[in-house]
């Protein structure tokens, strides 16, 4: 049985590729996905089931073109996993380039994602984040 952890690296390597349905076949029946952030983003809102999970996918493919998209910091606890994160890319309507920064929380449950909640610091054209290690090593 793969643990949590695998299960979240899967999901984010399936979505890397650009793998949906194996994607969506990793998410439970009753999936709960809620995305907090800025409320003139449209995928900042919650969805329910595979489906809200197609339909936050949609949103996201219309939205945004990624230039990167780097899970950070894995975090597990149990069946728990947080994961710290970035992205870089333009806005596909206005043309504003962004720069992002999250926390992803991930619920597993018999090796399917029954939760996940997304955490986002959105920052776009000029604007840009405090200056910030990655580093897991603290001086």
């Amino acid at each position: 049985m793969a643990s949590a952890l695998e299960v979240v690296k899967d999901a984010y390597g399936r979505f890397a590729t650009g793998d949906i349905d194996g994607f969506l076949n990793l998410c439970a029946d009753n999936i709960e996905w809620v995305v907090n952030g800025p409320a003139n983003l449209d995928k900042c809102k919650a969805f329910k089931g595979p489906s809200g999970v197609r339909q936050f996918l949609a949103i996201l493919a219309r939205s945004w073109e990624f230039k990167s998209f780097t899970p950070r910091q894995f975090l597990v606890d149990g069946q728990t996993v947080v994961v710290l994160g970035d992205e870089t890319g333009k806005d596909q309507v206005s043309g504003a380039t962004f720069e992002n920064r999250w926390a992803h929380v991930f619920d597993v449950r018999g090796e399917q994602i029954v939760r996940f909640r997304e955490f986002l610091c959105h920052w776009t054209d000029e604007q840009r984040p405090p200056a910030m290690s990655w580093s897991n090593e603290l001086e």
